[in-house]
């Protein structure tokens, strides 16, 4: 069988013409295209639809692109904005499974951001603009400094920041982000859930940058967990993200002023255990105590692709010429 040139089109490509062909096979569909894409007509009416019972997905304008969204739970005004961390992404596991469990308790709204802080910054503004929310901000690593800065950017007060595994050390250098903390206002209250194993946010450093911050701050410790909020077992991390979750629901709902400490432990039985917690107490052991040879250890090379810096870009293998 002989073909011209103009005969080589795709026939799935449902942009062109299929070209004519002398035989007796079928002409393949055309494929449709995913409806849940966004265009640019996008742009005019955020586009909303429900793909569960709880996980409604939109899109709002951001200059001439659209930003991906994420509805969880019932009500109208969400009470927590909400973004992913470096490298990461909106189905991440440990931003969905935060998310699941905050939605249980009260709406939220998460948003897929840039990797470039300076922007992710700007599209909290712009979330902000299109939701009518209850004025706390929040997410894990990176997206948990864009939520610091956009706090102290914007013209309506932030009432609330809740701030999951905050990178108070970062970069080639190791350089502190405390400053960023320490120039929140008296006006703002902080929920800080931070692993004891995370490498990017020691404990003991954390707890004495809370000591001199302005705004006032409450505590989850999570013993055994790194910077992805894993631990060991395995196969009970994502309930423990869950429980963050709705520790953080629970917390925004309603804050004690004395008892702003809060820890999640493993408590081993033999081969098994339970999730345990102290709850809400007025202070917690000296970091020389929380951690102990009997405690859940952090899993190795988990949740990478959520550090606080964006993976290395790949190189591009040049084709032969």
């Amino acid at each position: 069988m002989v073909r011209t040139r103009g005969q080589t089109k795709k026939a799935d490509d449902p942009d062109v013409e299929t070209a004519t062909v002398v035989d007796n096979k079928p002409k393949p569909k055309p494929r449709a295209k995913p409806k849940s894409k966004a265009t640019k007509d996008d742009h005019a009416v955020p586009e909303e639809s429900e793909t569960n019972s709880n996980v409604k997905h939109f899109t709002v304008p951001y200059n001439d692109k659209t930003i991906p969204c994420e509805r969880r739970g019932e009500g109208n005004a969400p009470a927590l904005i909400w973004t992913h961390g470096a490298g990461g992404g909106l189905t991440a596991p440990a931003t969905s499974q935060f998310t699941d469990g905050f939605s249980e308790h009260s709406p939220i709204v998460s948003f897929q951001g840039s990797m470039n802080l300076p922007s992710r910054t700007k599209m909290f503004h712009t979330v902000m603009e299109h939701q009518d929310f209850d004025l706390a901000l929040g997410g894990r690593s990176m997206g948990a400094r864009a939520a610091t800065i956009a706090a102290v950017e914007q013209d309506r007060k932030t009432k609330a920041l809740v701030l999951v595994s905050f990178p108070l050390v970062g970069g080639k250098k190791g350089e502190s982000r405390e400053q960023i903390l320490l120039d929140l206002p008296d006006s703002i209250e902080v929920l800080f859930i931070s692993g004891d194993r995370d490498s990017m946010c020691d404990l003991e450093q954390l707890r004495e940058v809370i000591e001199r911050m302005k705004a006032k701050c409450w505590l989850v410790t999570v013993k055994g967990a790194d910077h992805g909020m894993s631990w060991s077992p395995a196969g009970t991390v994502a309930k423990m993200r869950q429980k963050t979750g709705a520790i953080a629901a629970e917390w925004l709902q309603k804050r004690g002023l004395d008892e702003r400490y809060y820890q999640l432990s493993w408590a081993r039985d033999g081969s098994a255990g339970e999730m345990v917690s102290t709850g809400w107490v007025v202070s917690l052991p000296d970091t020389s105590e929380i951690t102990n040879g009997d405690e859940p250890q952090a899993v190795q090379g988990a949740d990478v692709a959520e550090d606080d810096e964006p993976p290395p870009a790949k190189k591009r293998k040049r084709g032969k010429t």
